[in-house]
């Protein structure tokens, strides 16, 4: 190649490269994919398509900002957190914080709410440590972060068995395959009434309390973004906004209010 191809050549490539990196940083500040599984009542899925809680909560921080276009696929958890993990989709949502996962997602600071996490039974039945579980049927769902010491004992002294989703779990409770299962108190509610089997939350032991997050793909959202989101969605919770979206979703199954 001549002296002066090169010269032309050059600056074509430099100019290719920059508009690739541009193109690269604009979708990273863009995170328009999103995955979820159907968990009401933080991810509901209805005719129209998606609602609930968290679905609110994000689509109302991400309008401020200035995203509208936001996509959420609502898949089985365990494929959602697959998708999310090897760069399929831009974030997950309603995530627990785990160390393990901060090796794939960066998350934002805030957690879009806190919930704790209880052993449900059905009627009759009391559970006021881990030693009331010996020996019993647990069901758990794949994919989820429970607590070592919670994984630990009933991986000892439980049958386990795992299976996709908690309303699968609650199903199995009411017609007595199971003896417990773990849920968040919100889902835990609504799934309960759904079921007629007179299963019922048990609050004398409590497995964790734990935050709701969206957890971003570090390879396809920048850090930039993630504290963005963070101090918008902190704003946000402030509002009378974030107040009516809370007791539109939970004050129908739960008496306590955000932050208390």
């Amino acid at each position: 190649m001549t002296r002066s191809r090169i010269i032309f050549v050059l600056p074509a490539l430099l100019l290719f490269a920059a508009l690739v990196f541009v193109g690269k940083f604009v979708l990273a500040e863009r995170p328009e994919l999103l995955v979820c599984d159907v968990w009401p009542p933080y991810t509901i899925k209805t005719a129209e398509g998606m609602s609930g809680l968290s679905v609110e909560v994000i689509r109302a921080v991400y309008a401020r900002l200035g995203v509208e276009d936001v996509k959420i696929l609502p898949l089985p958890w365990k494929r959602a957190l697959d998708m999310a993990r090897f760069g399929e989709a831009d974030g997950l949502f309603s995530a627990n914080y785990t160390p393990e996962r901060t090796v794939y997602f960066n998350y934002p600071d805030e957690p879009l709410l806190e919930s704790p996490w209880l052993v449900w039974t059905r009627r009759g039945t009391t559970v006021r440590s881990l030693d009331d579980l010996k020996g019993k049927r647990i069901g758990v769902v794949l994919g989820y972060s429970y607590t070592p010491e919670f994984w630990n004992f009933i991986q000892t002294y439980c049958t386990v068995e795992e299976v996709y989703s908690d309303a699968i779990n609650f199903r199995k409770l009411a017609l007595g395959r199971l003896d417990a299962t773990v849920a968040d108190l919100g889902n835990g509610l609504v799934l309960a009434a759904a079921v007629d089997g007179g299963i019922h939350p048990n609050p004398g032991y409590e497995i964790k309390r734990d935050g709701l997050y969206i957890a971003f793909n570090k390879k396809r959202v920048s850090e930039r973004f993630v504290k963005r989101f963070s101090n918008a969605l902190k704003k946000f919770k402030t509002t009378e906004a974030y107040k009516a979206l809370w007791n539109k979703y939970m004050t129908q199954h739960r008496n306590d209010q955000p932050g208390e």
